[in-house]
């Protein structure tokens, strides 16, 4: 069994490595249960952090609870066309709270995670943009390394929107870094039209051929090796998004009387990782039902059992 001891770093140079600092985080929506239950908003994760051992976290900002003057804010952004639902949620004051409550449980954010829409139609790109914004200026102002974002739309969205999302993207990353150099961007295959994982590589890759070597740097994957439809091609997409990565989700739903994950096979993901020379931080984002911490513990160990002894030196 596991020392219990927190692995430890290493610093290399290949391209999808992070410096010495990577480390192991916990997602937010780890607490997806509670949340939806109402009893639980991202306030309540760095002392849940804390608790489990687990020195940074991962934000997702949907779970903001509601700021000051809410009723006033919530109806008004709601005016501007295509406003995201998570809008209304942010507050300097919320975000100085989190940052507060960080800093007592010791532990820092990694990454703030905002569901972007690259495909949004012409008429509501300002408020999109608006959002990139804000999400941009938490990511800082909570001194997070990352900032998670989606491509959005649909499964159906129509390829030739391809070319506006990768015009888009290459000019928000390209600007982001200008405005917020440090916060790297990492892009999830997140469903809509990430689902089709040859696609968002396409995509992916488009944008970063349009970046010069030192924007490229700051630009990569958030490998999610869930989320994706089941069949032959998964193999050959972990290991495309792996190449790409500057985060992973050590995604986890179900455990066997062994401490096994059932959903998928970590040990080879693991594997597959270090084949690459990926060297980053390892989010736990634990999607099963009930109980948070008990799920988010298991997913503890199976990192130290399964996958730690990749990021020692050798």
């Amino acid at each position: 069994m596991s020392s219990g001891r927190e692995p430890e770093h290493v610093q290399e140079s290949t391209a999808n490595q992070t410096p010495a600092t990577n480390r192991l985080a916990v997602s937010s929506w780890s607490w997806h249960d509670a949340y939806y239950a109402g009893a639980w908003s991202l306030l309540n994760l760095p002392a849940d952090a804390a608790s489990v051992g687990i020195p940074a976290i991962e934000c997702n900002d949907f779970m903001l609870p509601p700021p000051r003057f809410s009723r006033v804010r919530r109806p008004l952004l709601s005016l501007a066309p295509g406003a995201p639902g998570e809008l209304w949620r942010y507050s300097r004051a919320t975000l100085h709270r989190l940052s507060a409550r960080a800093a007592e449980s010791r532990v820092s954010v990694l990454a703030w995670t905002i569901n972007s829409d690259f495909t949004a139609p012409v008429s509501q790109w300002p408020a999109q943009q608006l959002y990139l914004r804000r999400g941009e200026a938490a990511a800082r102002q909570l001194q997070g390394r990352l900032l998670r974002i989606n491509l959005g739309g649909s499964a159906d969205t129509p390829r030739a929107r391809d070319e506006v999302i990768v015009s888009r993207l290459s000019s928000f990353v390209a600007n982001s870094q200008r405005r917020y150099p440090g916060v790297k961007i990492t892009l999830e295959n997140h469903w809509g039209i990430s689902t089709d994982i040859d696609r968002h590589l396409s995509i992916f890759d488009q944008v970063a051929a349009r970046l010069g070597p030192s924007l490229r740097e700051n630009f990569g994957c958030c490998f999610d090796p869930g989320n994706m439809p089941q069949g032959s091609e998964r193999e050959r997409w972990w290991q495309q998004l792996a190449r790409r990565a500057n985060h992973y989700h050590l995604k986890t739903s179900e455990f066997d009387d062994e401490g096994m994950e059932k959903t998928l096979p970590h040990t080879h993901l693991f594997e597959l990782l270090q084949a690459t020379g990926y060297r980053g931080d390892i989010t736990i984002e634990y999607a099963g039902d009930g109980n948070a911490v008990e799920g988010v513990k298991q997913s503890i160990l199976l990192w130290r059992e399964h996958g730690a002894h990749f990021w020692r030196p050798s």
